[in-house]
């Protein structure tokens, strides 16, 4: 199968990355905005300071309970 050229590449590669910014910026908020228990889980993680993009959540107020009943738990067996 030959190599495709260098430019056919570049363009290839634009359209995909464009594509994928469409769809995370305009139809991801689209569908979010429309279906009502994806706004609520929006918007409760809006209230609650959780930004879903992070790796790992340590300054929210939820993890401190979840790990101190986890440490409780296993604690107790």
């Amino acid at each position: 199968m030959p190599e495709k050229s260098l430019p056919l590449r570049l363009k290839n590669f634009t359209v995909v990355l464009g594509l994928m910014l469409l769809f995370v910026y305009g139809a991801l908020p689209l569908l979010t905005r429309s279906c009502a228990p994806l706004q609520r889980m929006a918007e409760s993680l809006e209230n609650n300071g959780i930004d879903p993009t992070r790796w790992y959540f340590t300054d929210v107020e939820q993890v401190k309970e979840s790990e101190q009943h986890l440490n409780m738990v296993l604690r107790d067996q």
